[in-house]
């Protein structure tokens, strides 16, 4: 049985046509279509574990420090820049908060300035650790107009309750 065969034939740029280079000698392939071949078995190969559910990490020999690499083009990346914080529902606010807490980043931000805490105190007294209290840090200042709407808008809820947030002068 004779097989047959079908040329495939398409137009590159420079930058793809050095992709294609590097590709064939970093697989030390005999050919530039048995290079380009190799790459579409391994990503035929990623694309069917990927909708199996599994994920690819990579790591030292020993399987230790592994990191979750994103397959792009296969899998969309996540671009969340936050370790610690999580968005939790709610039917205004839009502050991120601590994860595994309903503490707002803004409390602990807003704290750590009312009470001159350092960074280690906050970790102390909030049980957290510094790379929590330095992204708070970094959060609360890149957000401060969202951070001080929501605080109006709290104030303005409040007063409409009936609920005073400063006291009343001492009269004399």
């Amino acid at each position: 049985m004779a097989k047959t065969y079908k040329r495939e034939n398409f137009d590159v740029t420079p930058e793809q046509e050095a992709e294609i280079d590097c590709l064939q000698e970093l697989l030390k392939a005999p050919s530039r279509k048995d290079a380009m071949l190799t790459a579409v078995r391994l990503a035929l190969h990623l694309v069917t574990e990927s909708r199996n559910g599994h994920k690819l990490f990579l790591g030292d020999e020993r399987g230790k420090d592994l990191r979750r690499l994103v397959m792009l083009g296969i899998e969309a990346p996540n671009y969340w820049p936050w370790t610690y914080l999580v968005q939790i529902p709610h039917p205004w606010k839009k502050q991120l908060c601590v994860k595994g807490r309903k503490l707002p980043a803004a409390a602990v931000w807003t704290g750590m300035m009312v009470n001159k805490l350092s960074r280690d105190e906050a970790a102390d007294n909030w049980e957290l650790p510094l790379a929590a209290i330095d992204e708070i840090i970094e959060y609360c200042e890149a957000n401060k107009e969202l951070l001080e709407m929501e605080a109006a808008e709290e104030g303005r809820r409040l007063a409409q309750k009936g609920i005073k947030l400063e006291p009343e002068p001492a009269h004399r």
